[in-house]
């Protein structure tokens, strides 16, 4: 009894300290970001997709196969090149897997990709002849609700609209894929393929001098021949330098899991063919992932529209996707420094309620919406900005109160991207402890005794599900059901002795930090059949070799994000 009350009252304190700390200073008042850091608007960027082939490669020829048929996402447009497979000239270098930067970059330089991404653009044909649709038609599907609304009241309208198309070139990026390890992968419980995979992210610099040129070289229909020659000449020197941004390194794999394993009972069995597909897909999305979390330009940003519910007239053109984090900023005057400042104010992240925004913006788009998990009150025209996050959390924490106890570590990773639910995690976790038991000594004297000498030490692993619901902003309660295993060993045991059980309770977090957490909650064992010892069960129960290794046990710990 007073392990539970010592727990009510831990919970209790929480709430008040943290009712304090919502009225007073904000957690993340400390993280501001300084002056003027977020863009004043979001302009998608559009990309260009090459991948590295060099000679020797014995398995990029099956990546090769289906790099055309990437499915790439609606948050980007795409500029196509003549060349998307780009072969080296030489080798890769002995010592080194990865073709260098520098190699990469001259290649692209002579095969000219900063031309055939101006020609895309100004939709370009062989006889030189260049119009301004495909600037236009991007430029209204860039455009946000605000900005049509905006322009209707302007006599310019769509016009206004179709010019933002200009300012998208300056965005024009190219991402090179080089999938320099390729491994066939055999365990026994999955086989398949694994890729390391360096992606190097380059920029077209286009100059103002360029841009000048560019129509100078505008070829028309009434020009002479000669002087149609001369523009078509002109447009030949055009070819913009590459400006290098990053390198990310990432790595995909694709499996088949084996039949004497669940999932390999439950998921059907790929090709090698379907493998590669599932690999080379997988790569794309990794990388895109990871040149979001460490390039601000791939970054959206949007004012938030409304608070009951949370929402931003973002969606499916921007790539939303359920439980993708976003920060909250408030513009905040500082008249020591006479400067804008960004102060984040919150942390949200996206429902399942996403709008398929895909097209040109009508100006009543209905908004997507979000739930908070962080941080104070939020206010219409606050700006958030995505900031992917792994999607991975790890608690450290202690169970007491109950004969199962002791310390624990766990995992939990949200899979809300993958089933489209809010909030929903597969969770693992590891325990251990020790404690003293006198000998058992079965009905039957015929039957093994286990005679323990000393104390018994516990290890258990439980894997499971659960759900977080959020409330007051800066909590979240998460039940959850898990199946594990413990195992009891001893100096006298020859074999350890084993059990199943299920684990169903709840968790209650308390945000310090939007990525760290105070975590206090109740757990529930229930032993499942006999007990087992070399795999072999016993005429036994566990709780009849072990008393009471069932039952409640309070939770106290700590969680880190990622």
């Amino acid at each position: 009894m007073r392990y539970a009350c010592f727990t009510l009252a831990l919970i209790v304190s929480v709430i008040l300290f943290s009712g304090e700390s919502l009225q007073g200073q904000d957690p993340d008042d400390a993280l501001k970001r300084g002056p003027s850091v977020i863009p004043e608007a979001y302009d998608r960027s559009s990309l260009s997709w090459v991948l590295v082939y060099s000679r020797g490669d014995s398995q990029l020829s099956r990546i090769r196969k289906h790099f055309s048929d990437i499915d790439h996402s609606d948050k980007f447009f795409l500029n196509p090149l003549e060349n998307e497979v780009l072969e080296m000239r030489r080798g890769r270098t002995r010592g080194s897997n990865m073709i260098s930067v520098e190699d990469i970059q001259n290649n692209l330089e002579e095969l000219n990709v900063s031309r055939q991404i101006i020609s895309h653009w100004y939709s370009r044909t062989d006889d030189g002849l260049m119009d301004m649709e495909r600037i236009h038609q991007r430029g209204l599907e860039n455009a946000t609700d605000a900005d049509v609304m905006r322009q209707q009241s302007t006599t310019r309208g769509n016009w206004a609209l179709m010019d933002y198309g200009n300012r998208l070139i300056d965005k024009s990026y190219i991402v090179v894929l080089d999938f320099y390890s390729v491994d066939r992968v055999n365990t026994d419980n999955y086989e398949g393929y694994r890729a390391q995979i360096a992606a190097s992210l380059f920029r077209v610099n286009l100059s103002e001098e360029d841009k000048e040129r560019i129509y100078d070289a505008w070829v028309l229909e009434e020009d002479p021949e000669e002087e149609k020659q001369k523009k078509r000449e002109l447009f030949e020197t055009i070819n913009p330098p590459l400006k290098y941004v990053t390198t990310i390194n990432t790595t995909a794999s694709s499996y088949n899991y084996k039949e004497h394993t669940v999932l390999g009972r439950i998921t059907p069995t790929k090709s090698t063919d379907e493998l590669f597909a599932d690999l080379v897909q997988s790569g794309y999305d990794d990388v895109l992932f990871e040149l979001e979390r460490e390039y601000d330009d791939f970054n959206v940003i949007t004012p938030l529209y409304s608070t009951r519910p949370l929402g931003a007239k973002i969606g499916k053109r921007e790539g939303l996707k359920v439980d993708q984090r976003f920060f909250v900023y408030e513009h905040r005057y500082d008249p020591a420094t006479q400067t804008i400042k960004e102060v984040r104010r919150g942390v949200i992240r996206a429902t399942s309620d996403i709008t398929d925004n895909r097209g040109v913006a009508s100006g009543e788009t209905k908004p997507s919406k979000f739930y908070q998990v962080a941080g104070r009150r939020l206010h219409e025209g606050y700006v958030i900005q995505q900031s992917n996050d792994y999607g991975i959390g790890i608690h450290f924490g202690y169970d007491f109160g109950g004969e199962i106890g002791g310390g624990s570590v766990g995992l939990d990773y949200a899979i809300g991207r993958s089933v489209g639910i809010r909030a929903f995690y597969v969770t693992a976790n590891l325990g251990i402890n020790s404690k003293k038991y006198p000998e058992f000594s079965p009905d039957d004297p015929g039957d093994q005794e286990y005679l323990f000498d000393g104390n018994v030490a516990f290890l258990r692993w439980d894997i499971g599900l659960s759900k977080g619901m959020h409330f007051l902003r800066n909590f979240e309660l998460r039940p959850y059901l898990t199946y594990g295993q413990e195992q009891a060993s001893n100096d006298v045991l020859d074999e350890d002795i084993t059990a199943h059980f299920l684990k169903a309770g709840a968790n209650l977090a308390l945000n310090i930090t939007y990525n760290f957490q105070i975590v206090a909650g109740y757990n529930f064992y229930a032993m499942i059949g006999n007990a087992y010892q070399d795999e072999d069960a016993l005429d036994y129960k566990y709780n009849e070799i072990f008393d009471s290794r069932e039952g409640g046990a309070q939770f106290v710990g700590l969680r880190f994000k990622f």
